[in-house]
């Protein structure tokens, strides 16, 4: 009977585990985040650590309570811009109750303040999402008229463009403001470098013009992404500098006082409050160090589960650039993405593009969408990932990009460029280890990568 390593992986919200022959063992590594970063940054509590910075912001000479006793007017309500469902929302549940409390204490009315879901150009929340995905259950029950979501459709306020020429609008909310606070967590993004404070105003709480207008700077005609759109790059990346100018230009509108953190396997690891784009700086310092995991090989395999970006294929794109950094790229290696998807493709835009040119040769097809659908005047959100997903086919191999998903496989097959290799009736488990058992008798010296964090950026040595 065969044995199985201990190797758990997110399936969703559950945990699948044991698909790894034992006697792969010495070939088989988990990749996690360095120890260092599993530490936390500061002493006691989190509320302890967040009242301290609350006292001591970075880039505010005034303390948060200051702040609040200088800008706030009754009617005026304290916005919180928090992630939707797309993301964890480990952080949110813990510092979004403690921020109500400390606004409360100090005298803001209970009917003014928002806790504003940042859904940049995603779909509208489910009802249910908003206790088990965003806000948790006790922000639910307790102050459920005060939650409001942002659509990118409806009509916001425009302070003109960037330097960048980027139009800026934002919701209107944001304009009836006593002061916005963003809460957010610091991650790398595929191509806006860093994820987290800025990002929650662009294309957090932005319109769809304005996302529009400023994600196709990430496009190359000949590469795809331009060199500085990339994990962790933030200096060189023409996407986050044009949306640090518009967050710069629009503080003098309206105060923003951030709260920032970084989340290690669970666990609130660093804590830092006060400007937003400071709080940006700081974190790119940080997060490139907490996330890098450098390997002596690349993997023949790499089986990458998503955890809350298994949501739909659009998100788990995610993860799956992670994973194709860690796999070998010379036509042998495969990366395994494990993924649900219960709501499907996630992107209206992504699927049309995709379908459009499923048929086409892998490369005129790239070049087909860098062409008609990824310039300023076609730019639609979502039509960043298709171009993604095909340098990473081509780089690694047509057919060695697979998917173990609940989701119609001849879609995935046909338009995604994804080969299905989950049965109908087959677990997660049972088609990994089929695939893993298969791929190990024909490569027996291979490596395995097993990773369950679409925020590592793997280096080869």
């Amino acid at each position: 009977m065969t044995e199985y390593l201990d190797t758990p992986i997110s399936w969703g919200a559950e945990t699948i585990n044991n698909f790894v022959p034992s006697r792969y063992m010495d070939q088989t590594k988990f990749l996690h985040p360095p120890e260092f970063s599993k530490k936390p940054m500061f002493e006691g509590t989190v509320k302890e650590a967040l009242m301290k910075k609350l006292e001591n912001p970075i880039g505010y000479d005034i303390s948060f309570e200051e702040l609040v006793k200088q800008k706030y007017q009754k009617g005026k309500p304290i916005v919180f811009a928090v992630d939707d469902y797309t993301r964890p929302n480990i952080h949110t549940k813990i510092i979004l109750p403690l921020m109500i409390e400390k606004i409360l204490s100090l005298g803001v009315a209970k009917e003014d303040f928002r806790v504003l879901i940042a859904t940049g150009t995603h779909r509208e929340p489910k009802e249910e999402e908003y206790p088990t995905k965003m806000v948790g259950e006790f922000v639910y029950e307790n102050y459920r008229a005060n939650i409001v979501s942002h659509d990118c459709d409806d009509e916001g306020v425009n302070i003109g463009i960037s330097d960048a020429g980027t139009p800026m609008t934002f919701d209107k909310l944001v304009f009836e403001a006593s002061i916005i606070v963003p809460i957010t967590d610091s991650e790398l993004h595929y191509f806006a470098g860093v994820a987290g404070t800025i990002k929650e105003i662009c294309p957090g709480i932005a319109g769809r013009d304005t996302v529009r207008q400023n994600h196709p700077r990430m496009f190359d005609r000949k590469l795809g992404f331009v060199p500085g759109c990339r994990l962790g790059s933030t200096e060189d990346n023409p996407v986050i500098s044009d949306i640090k100018n518009m967050v710069n230009i629009l503080k003098t509108k309206v105060p923003i006082f951030g709260i920032d953190t970084i989340v290690t396997e669970g666990k609130i690891v660093y804590l830092n409050a006060g400007d937003l784009v400071e709080l940006h700086d700081e974190a790119k310092n940080l997060i490139v160090k907490m996330r890098t995991v450098k390997l002596p090989k690349a993997g023949g395999i790499v089986v990458s589960g998503m955890q809350s970006w298994g949501i739909n294929l659009y998100q788990a794109g995610k993860g799956i650039h992670a994973a194709w950094n860690a796999v070998k790229q010379d036509g042998t290696g495969i990366i395994i993405a494990v993924a649900p998807l219960p709501d499907g493709v996630g992107n209206a835009n992504y699927e049309q593009v995709m379908k459009e040119t499923g048929e086409m040769p892998l490369q005129e097809g790239l070049e087909y969408i860098l062409d008609n659908y990824c310039t300023t005047e076609t730019f639609k959100i979502g039509n960043q990932k298709p171009v993604d997903t095909m340098r990473i086919v081509k780089l690694i191999g047509e057919g060695n990009l697979k998917m173990i998903a609940d989701w119609d496989a001849d879609q995935l097959r046909d338009y995604y460029r994804v080969n299905p290799i989950k049965k109908p009736e087959e677990s997660p488990v049972d088609a990994l280890r089929r695939e893993i058992t298969n791929y190990m008798s024909e490569k027996p010296d291979e490596i395995i990568y097993i990773m369950d964090d679409p925020g590592l950026y793997v280096i080869i040595q």
